[in-house]
């Protein structure tokens, strides 16, 4: 009889280190369900594409009597703003009769702010197969702008990158 009560002791004790284990993988797998997109820099690289953008821009500054302090240089949205943004583009796409394939990102000034710098987000796609036409004639990476209202308002940041 404490044979068997060991061997059942046993047995517990490794089906809950198999299921611990196993669980373990469970929970990194799901965490690394992503890939790195095409078009990943580098920080370094980033850090010099800021520096030419504000060599490049300089001279307008300077012809304004600005600083580049005085404008927007950087923009800010939460992930739930974008994340909900993009679950709403795609749905209201769908709805009018559209595949949503990306996003394009609008460079834009705000006349009623003085011209004040600001980006909008503009969702693309194409049209589906029960209205679209045989051939695609868009030159353009991904699709052309669809009917859905662009993404706009997000925090503004005169700091380089990165801030």
């Amino acid at each position: 009889m404490k044979r068997i009560l060991k061997l059942s002791m046993v047995g517990l004790v490794a089906c809950g280190v198999l299921w611990s284990c196993s669980q373990d993988e469970t929970v990194a797998t799901e965490t690394a369900n992503y890939y790195i997109p095409d078009g990943v820099i580098s920080t370094d690289y980033a850090k010099s594409l800021n520096q030419a953008w504000n060599a490049k821009n300089a001279a307008i500054y300077s012809k304004a009597g600005m600083t580049k302090t005085d404008e927007n240089q950087s923009f800010w949205w939460s992930l739930e703003d974008l994340r909900n943004y993009l679950a709403y583009a795609e749905q209201e796409a769908k709805e009018k009769g559209y595949q949503m394939d990306g996003v394009r990102v609008y460079l834009a000034a705000y006349p009623e702010k003085g011209n004040e710098n600001t980006l909008f987000f503009a969702p693309t796609g194409y049209e589906t197969a029960a209205k679209a036409s045989f051939l695609n004639f868009s030159f353009q990476n991904g699709g052309g702008t669809i009917p859905i209202e662009p993404l706009n308002r997000g925090g503004g940041g005169t700091d380089g990158f990165p801030n």
